[in-house]
């Protein structure tokens, strides 16, 4: 009788194990279903509700990578833990910081947090700056479900404990082979997550993919989080034969005959951005405070670019001018940090090759984004700091763009007997999250007064408001000190400026000012800087109509008459494939929108692909790519 009882004892537990299995294949299969399009739901906040949301976007590709991400993640933690209430909750503790914080990048940046935004330690101030718990219903829907999962997987180990207490004792030999195969399994779990995450990313990282808008539904955090920043391997045959095919469709341009070059100045302005882009008469100005850049129409060309970057990311737009490679395929804002002092083909390597005595200045510190060692690389001749500055009359924080301006000035009169290439990125207008030695002004006089009516903004979102604008109008101020003085130099000289982004505009600011939707005209704003190029020789005009921002280095080589390279032919080449080619906007050349490719243009896109592969990660064929031909091949 006793024996009887043993095995259906035995049985007994054995089914509870058995079912113990069943659920806890069960509980990750569920998480790993829902967890995804629950956290994209937090991030887009729709009308519709989560199962509407869910049935709308159910088996997206991503979506069934992060699933399977997931659920390879839970079977590692559980090989490791043999604990499904830990595992849960780890993942879940992780998942639930990931989200929020994407959330919070999102709102102030418009795109979400990638891991190599972890590479960025030295904005790492400005980042938890913004981030904030704010408890709504959403934040507790979220935390709720993480919750929820957590204390299911604490209960089925309850319930899978109490079976195993019941259960006969596990042979000592019998254990330490489990715990092998536990360590066993979750390093080959690893291994295989590892290995699949590669395949998935470098599979779906394709640079002839189209996506002129965004849709609102594809955020997918975890993709994004993971997403790779190299493109996929590319064979040196294969780079070769894109450089081949790319200058074999330009032919070399005729520069103008010049017996002196002329100095060529351009300032990357820091938050620069068309005021005449908000769109509602809540809001007034004392005066225009785009008043001294209109006011330059008659003796400038003006217009506007895209950008691939809104409300930050002063790194990509830089990136783009003094390379001409597009940062909509690579992480723009961290590839200073991934280069490591790698050779960048730069305008740089283009102006040493013209004899012209090479200058950078930014009024910040060497360290930020690296741009120390990167223009040390690029093979900058002179590279001034804010410690090497002559003027640091401050606005607000930061040094001023009236002292950029004498700055670039002083740079300009100092006797070298060549030709000079100056390369300023403005400080003024960043967002006040950044620490600077020097004591901040206190009462600042703004010239430019705003009133707000018919909606409420807090104080810390008007003062910031308030302090870009102005920020914007002295900078107009500041271009049309340096157009004044160079009118009465002889030496011919081409000035030019543009903006790197949009101010980095809270969400009530953005309401306030009738950019607070996601239609293509409020993307269209937003993604678009102002430009405005001068010169005191030239009266050729160049056209400024929302043109990818990385087009711009060859614009001007061929405004100023100088010399060509084989990067500004390719840039030519591909213009007359794509006007705009930006993520969020992509026109042809003709400025039509574009949602699907011809041959051609498939075929540039891939070519394009090579060589930014070679230039960034590569074997660095086109090491030379910047230099000037000065003569016929």
């Amino acid at each position: 009788m006793k024996k009887i009882d043993m095995q259906r004892a035995d049985i007994l537990n054995r089914k509870r194990r058995v079912l113990y299995l069943i659920f806890l294949i069960g509980l990750a299969v569920i998480y790993a279903v829902y967890i995804p399009y629950m956290m994209d739901y937090y991030i887009i906040r729709p009308e519709q509700s989560f199962f509407s949301f869910l049935y709308d976007n159910n088996l997206k590709a991503p979506y069934i990578f992060e699933g399977i991400v997931m659920g390879m993640t839970f079977a590692m933690l559980y090989c490791l833990t043999l604990h499904a209430g830990v595992s849960t909750l780890v993942m879940s503790a992780f998942l639930f910081l990931l989200t929020h914080a994407s959330y919070i990048k999102y709102i102030n940046r418009r795109e979400l947090l990638r891991l190599d935004d972890l590479r960025l330690t030295e904005a790492a101030g400005m980042a938890l700056g913004y981030f904030r718990f704010e408890l709504n219903r959403w934040l507790v829907m979220l935390a709720g479900i993480f919750i929820l999962f957590s204390g299911a997987g604490f209960m089925l180990e309850w319930f899978g404990r109490r079976a195993s207490k019941e259960s006969e004792t596990i042979p000592r030999h019998h254990y330490k082979i489990m715990v092998c195969a536990r360590l066993l399994g979750g390093i080959c779990m690893c291994a295989a997550l590892f290995f699949y995450t590669n395949y998935f990313l470098g599979a779906r990282y394709v640079v002839d993919e189209i996506g002129p808008l965004t849709p609102e539904t594809d955020m997918y955090v975890l993709y994004r989080f993971l997403q790779n920043d190299s493109l996929s391997a590319i064979s040196v045959e294969r780079v070769e034969e894109s450089y081949d095919f790319l200058l074999s469709q330009e032919a070399l341009k005729e520069a103008v005959d010049r017996e002196v070059y002329p100095n060529v100045i351009v300032i990357m302005n820091e938050s620069w951005w068309n005021i005449d882009n908000i769109d509602t008469d809540q809001i007034t100005f004392s005066q225009d405070p785009m008043a001294p850049y209109k006011e330059l129409a008659d003796r400038c060309i003006t217009g506007y670019q895209t950008t691939n970057v809104y409300g930050g990311g002063t790194v990509s737009p830089e990136m783009e001018f003094l390379t001409g490679l597009n940062t909509k395929y690579y992480r723009g804002d961290s590839i200073y940090a991934q280069l490591q002092g790698r050779k960048l083909p730069s305008l740089a390597d283009y102006f040493n090759g013209l004899d012209y005595e090479t200058v950078a200045i930014h009024p910040y510190y060497g360290w930020f984004y690296s741009r120390d060692v990167v223009y040390d690389a690029m093979g900058f001749d002179k590279i001034i700091f804010e410690e090497g500055m002559k003027y640091k009359d401050i606005y607000t924080r930061y040094i001023s763009d009236e002292s950029l301006a004498k700055q670039i000035i002083a740079e300009a009169e100092e006797e070298s007997g060549s030709p000079k290439f100056i390369w300023a990125v403005s400080m003024a207008n960043h967002g006040r999250v950044l620490d600077y030695t020097a004591a901040p002004a206190v009462d600042y006089n703004y010239p430019v007064t705003i009133s707000v009516r018919g909606t409420e903004l807090g104080t810390e979102d008007y003062d910031a408001l308030v302090n870009y604008v102005n920020g914007i109008y002295l900078a107009n101020q500041a271009f049309s000190q340096l157009a004044d003085y160079f009118s009465g130099v002889d030496r011919p000289t081409v000035l030019l400026m543009f903006g790197d982004h949009c101010p980095n505009f809270s969400t009530d600011v953005l309401e306030a000012i009738g950019l607070g939707g996601e239609d293509r005209e409020t993307v269209e704003r937003l993604y678009s800087t102002p430009v405005i190029l001068w010169s005191n020789f030239s009266r050729d005009e160049v056209g400024f109509s929302g043109e990818s921002m990385y087009y711009l280095p060859q614009t001007l080589i061929d405004y100023a008459g100088l010399p060509d390279s084989d990067m500004a032919r390719i840039l030519r080449y591909e213009r007359s494939c794509f006007k705009t080619n930006s993520l969020k906007i992509m026109r042809d050349a003709s400025g039509n929108d574009l949602y699907q490719c011809t041959t051609q243009q498939l075929r540039a896109l891939s070519h394009f692909r090579a060589v930014q592969y070679d230039i960034l990660y590569g074997e660095g064929i086109g090491r030379d790519i910047w230099k000037p031909v000065i003569d016929e091949p």
